[in-house]
């Protein structure tokens, strides 16, 4: 992670670590330093792993020094420095790099590669919204032909970053992230008499979530008198003064709800119809797969895993891109089965158990043992 101290690109490794740590292996860990740390990495490390903090020693520094603070300057080590010299020191059997985003850079592979120590990478998002420049290319290549597996979370993005690189990989996986609701999940389906409910889960983000599209669907004139409302929850990632000043210039409050973060996914549909989620970019949106264990039919677009889950017209919706008339579309083709939604929801549920894996902790932890064979 490189812009925020935690995130959701986190959860599976700290599940895969917890489930390790369970079965007596020794972890040693190397995070990105922040001012506070996540509670996650702190229950590691109070179980017995090992946490170095990247990058700490360099801030440190520089907030102790006047000429620091004012121009930004150490002489310590920069924060690649400092993982080279964990990696001498560690001596670790296996390495699993984690990145959020395909443009992270991995320069801590060179050192796995020079003390022949096997590592793999999990690519947690990859998108076509940013292409790793040319003179940057080599790296990348080494980074990902030298490892000894690749875990992507959906081929979709396998493939983005086989034509972000220009390099086919013959050591890619696909592998799936925990899911945050039990795995037979079944609230119950609430009542449509007066409106259909339309829950819009995740970070406000208009970059990969896509928000700001569907506040242009919903001003167009053949939903102003339908009984639909759109309810927003998440956390502001940057763009909620730009949907709510949507929502206002457009004359939306009537259609539009938020309900801010939930912790309990389950608490989200017993008070919803359906997801809607035009994103531009995703790995594999969790909020699928547990709308789909609710037993909910989803909308959204063509990214990630989603066209391997769903069948469209059959279990959900789905826009083959994130433009207005593409979700427009899809939201449409929906709401002329708006009748068919429990239904259909019901067989989603029964499609996404049978593929998708009910225990995706447990069956990366037994591909990280095998690195280390």
């Amino acid at each position: 992670m490189s812009g925020m101290p935690w995130g959701g690109s986190e959860m599976l490794w700290y599940k895969v670590a917890k489930r390790l740590q369970a079965e007596g292996h020794e972890l040693t860990i190397n995070y990105k330093y922040w001012p506070r740390t996540a509670k996650e990495l702190l229950d590691l490390e109070s179980n017995g792993a090992k946490l170095t903090l990247r990058g700490k020693l360099a801030a440190e520094a520089k907030g102790k020094s006047f000429f620091g603070r004012l121009f930004g300057k150490s002489d310590s080590p920069d924060p690649d420095a400092e993982a080279s010299t964990w990696v001498a020191d560690e001596k670790p059997d296996a390495v699993l790099f984690t990145l959020g985003y395909h443009p992270d850079r991995i320069p801590i592979a060179d050192d796995c590669i020079s003390h022949g120590i096997p590592y793999g990478i999990n690519l947690q998002c990859a998108s076509d919204s940013f292409f790793i420049h040319s003179n940057n290319l080599e790296n990348f290549r080494r980074w990902y032909s030298k490892a000894s597996r690749v875990y992507f979370v959906s081929d979709e993005n396998r493939i983005k970053l086989k034509n972000n690189i220009a390099l086919e990989l013959d050591n890619a996986e696909i592998i799936a992230n925990p899911f945050n609701v039990p795995v037979d999940a079944n609230p119950d389906y609430p009542d449509a008499s007066k409106e259909y409910r339309v829950a819009v889960v995740g970070r406000v983000h208009f970059q990969s979530k896509g928000q700001d599209l569907i506040m242009d669907v919903l001003r167009r004139p053949q939903w102003k008198d339908r009984n639909l409302k759109v309810v927003f929850y998440g956390h502001d990632q940057g763009n909620m003064a730009q949907l709510k000043g949507l929502v206002e210039m457009y004359g939306l409050e009537d259609k539009v709800e938020f309900g801010g973060y939930m912790s309990e996914v389950e608490d989200i549909w017993r008070q919803n119809h359906a997801l809607l989620l035009p994103s531009r970019y995703e790995g594999a949106p969790l909020v699928v797969i547990e709308a789909m264990l609710c037993n909910r039919v989803s909308i959204t677009t063509n990214i990630g895993r989603n066209e391997e889950l769903i069948d469209d017209n059959e279990t959900g919706f789905i826009a083959e891109g994130a433009t207005i008339n593409l979700v427009d579309d899809a939201l449409e083709r929906a709401w002329q089965k708006r009748d068919q939604w429990e239904e259909m929801g019901k067989l989603a549920g029964k499609h996404i158990r049978e593929r998708y894996p009910a225990d995706p902790v447990q069956e990366f932890a037994d591909r990280i043992k095998a690195l280390v064979k």
